[in-house]
This record gives structure tokens, C-alpha cells and sequence, in this order.
């Protein structure tokens, strides 16, 4: 996704890899845009059921499934995911932040997570957003939720077994069900000669 500026609100998708790229691409302290919409493109997520998500517990749970130390320089932001009755919770480095609110000191600025562009729920369905290195997956059966997970690769045959490994442990069917690439990802180079018969939604 390209950095836009539309009805003065700037539209960013960052990485780790693009952060200080994007940033400086735009123009500082512009007066016009009086809202940034951020999407954080990350591995630091859980998602939290709304029946156990509370202040309390929120670092703990995180501190569990992420690591002890992998809250160390990060904030936490929540975004809910309603039909899931859920919260996406993810971390966002705290000098990005800073870089951010100091480079658009006028504008509304507010985070959200790549992944919850996967959460389309279906009788059967693996969804998929890729960015980068960096594949986003969602997975319903029964439009149950069975899997939401973001897998690092660096080749396109490593993210094709990572999705052959989805198929074999949930027979799936690709005839029937290919996965689905949400609009707006990046292709898959070589999908064909790995087997991937994505559609695109």
C-alpha cells in the first residue's frame, strides 16, 4: 500500500523494514493532514476473547504467548474484531510512536494490524494477506475460527509449505476451497509452481 493523502488523512502500512522510508517520504508537521490511520505489519499480536480480555490480565497474557521480554520498549494497542468477539492486541515500538506523534504533531493518529484484514468469515476459507516477508492467515471451518496467524518467510517455497502444512493439517479441499489473497496484498511470486491456486477477493 502506498502512502495517500486523501480528504487530509494519510493512509501508512509500516514494517520494520519501510518504518524510517515511509516516514520520511511524507511531508513533516503539514498542518493539512489532521488524521493518520497506521497499519502495523507485525508477528506481536494474540488475539484475546472479549470474555477474558481485561486490563489485568492483558500482560500477562501477552507476556505468555510473546515472551517476557517482548513487551521491553513497545505499547499495547487493541483493535476488536467483532465477529470474533474478540480483541486484536498488538504491540507498536514505543520510538516509532514518538516519531510518529512528533512528525504529525496535528493529526489524529490511530494504529491498527494487518491481520484483521483477514478476518472473513466463511464456510471454509484460509484467507491470506501478504506484505513483504510476512504472510497474515486466517482460517475458518464451520466459519469457526481455527487459525489466526502471521508466518515470516523468505523464499515463496517456504510460504508455500507453510500453506501445504494448513491444508494437510486441516483437510482442506483447493479445488473446492483455493485460499483467498485479500485485496491489496502482494502476490505470490511463483504461486502456480508451488501449488498456491489462490483467488483474489
Amino acid at each position: 500500500m502506498d502512502p495517500s493523502i486523501s480528504s487530509e488523512t494519510l493512509h501508512l502500512r509500516l514494517s520494520a523494514e519501510n518504518f524510517r522510508e515511509q516516514l520520511q517520504a511524507q511531508p513533516k508537521k503539514d498542518p493539512r493532514i489532521v488524521s493518520v490511520q497506521i497499519e502495523i505489519s507485525n508477528e506481536l499480536f494474540l488475539l484475546i476473547p472479549h470474555s477474558y480480555d481485561s486490563v489485568t490480565y492483558r500482560l500477562g497474557f501477552l507476556e505468555k504467548a510473546l515472551g517476557e521480554h517482548a513487551l521491553v520498549g513497545k505499547e499495547i494497542h487493541v483493535q476488536p474484531i467483532e465477529q470474533e468477539g474478540a480483541n486484536l492486541v498488538f504491540l507498536v515500538p514505543s520510538d516509532w510512536k514518538d516519531l510518529i506523534s512528533a512528525h504529525f504533531p496535528f493529526a489524529k493518529i490511530e494504529y491498527t494490524h494487518l491481520l484483521a484484514k483477514c478476518f472473513m468469515k466463511k464456510e471454509q476459507q484460509l484467507t491470506l494477506f501478504v506484505f513483504g516477508n510476512l504472510a497474515f492467515a486466517s482460517l475458518y471451518q464451520s466459519q469457526k475460527l481455527q487459525l489466526a496467524n502471521v508466518f515470516p518467510f523468505e523464499t515463496p517455497i517456504e510460504l508455500a509449505f507453510y500453506l501445504q502444512s494448513i491444508r494437510d493439517a486441516f483437510s482442506l479441499n483447493w479445488n473446492l476451497y483455493p485460499p483467498l489473497l485479500v485485496a491489496g496484498s502482494e502476490e505470490i511470486s511463483d504461486a502456480h509452481l508451488y501449488q498456491i491456486p489462490y483467488v483474489s477477493s
